[in-house]
């Protein structure tokens, strides 16, 4: 009933629903998917009258996607599996999104075009309407998918707090893509790229999937070496600022390769004594 509660205040205060999210994650975790679908079907009543009546389909879709999310890593105990899970969803997602939210898309690509046709620069090109329609349709549904996937990371932070302390940092320094789910994000990527046009969301939704465990990686080899703050700090002061536009890239390239040769186990079973 709290749960129920919690979902269902979240889903209709403004920018708040991925806390109701972190809260049906918890219980789909925890208790498993009967219980969880309680918590979805009457906690996420106020998303689906708000999808409704103002045709923002946001809060509902991403409980949706939170609660397939959380079943995955409950079954699966894997979060490469979270990941491509949450990749797939995104693309199915921006085949729903201009059904679900056609009156809402409608409205900002006008609001969009008004904005730069109003604008004082010259030669700016108006995109038309589709245009801005499909680019907002793929980043609404990335965004969506990958707000999902940050509630899941909160409800299992919640979880490991309550019955296993410090259980998620463990998991997230350790977390590794397996060869195969790394081969089939990269030919998302690959696909995405060569494609182009509505086939881009492949892309977008596959590269947060490798970026994360580029980071779960860099986050992991610091651990072990018992490298601080300070130098988590210093990654992404470095990453931010001075790489810049090639720190993602950087990151897939290094979560690719560890898929190939385990990077942290190469570490830890490197022999330390010579008897």
């Amino acid at each position: 009933m709290n749960a129920i509660i919690l979902v269902a205040v979240c889903s209709i205060i403004p920018m708040m629903f991925w806390l109701g999210a972190a809260a049906l994650g918890l219980v789909v975790l925890r208790k498993g998917v009967k219980d969880g679908i309680h918590v979805l079907a009457w906690g996420g009543l106020p998303a689906l009258v708000l999808w409704v009546i103002q045709s923002d389909a946001t809060a509902f879709m991403v409980l949706i996607d939170t609660f397939i999310l959380a079943y995955v890593l409950r079954e699966k105990v894997s979060w490469a599996w979270v990941m491509l899970s949450a990749s797939v969803l995104a693309v199915l997602s921006s085949v729903i999104q201009p059904l679900l939210m056609a009156d809402l898309l409608d409205m900002v690509a006008d609001l969009i075009q008004q904005i730069l046709s109003n604008s004082e620069e010259e030669g700016v090109v108006i995109p038309s309407k589709e245009e801005i329609i499909q680019q907002a349709v793929i980043a609404m549904s990335v965004v969506q998918a990958y707000i999902a996937v940050a509630a899941l990371f909160l409800a299992r932070r919640w979880q490991a707090r309550l019955y296993n302390p410090g259980g998620l940092k463990k998991e997230f320094h350790e977390f590794r893509l397996p060869l195969s789910v790394a081969l089939m994000l990269g030919a998302m990527v690959l696909a995405g790229e060569s494609l182009g046009g509505g086939f881009e969301v492949l892309s977008r939704a596959a590269v947060p999937a490798l970026v994360i465990p580029g980071l779960a990686l860099v986050h992991g080899i610091l651990a072990l070496k018992k490298i601080g703050m300070v130098g988590l700090v210093l990654f992404y002061l470095i990453g931010i600022l001075v790489l810049s536009v090639y720190f993602a890239n950087i990151l897939i390239f290094l979560a690719v390769v560890d898929s190939f040769v385990d990077i942290r186990g190469r570490m830890q079973s490197k022999p330390t004594d010579i008897n």
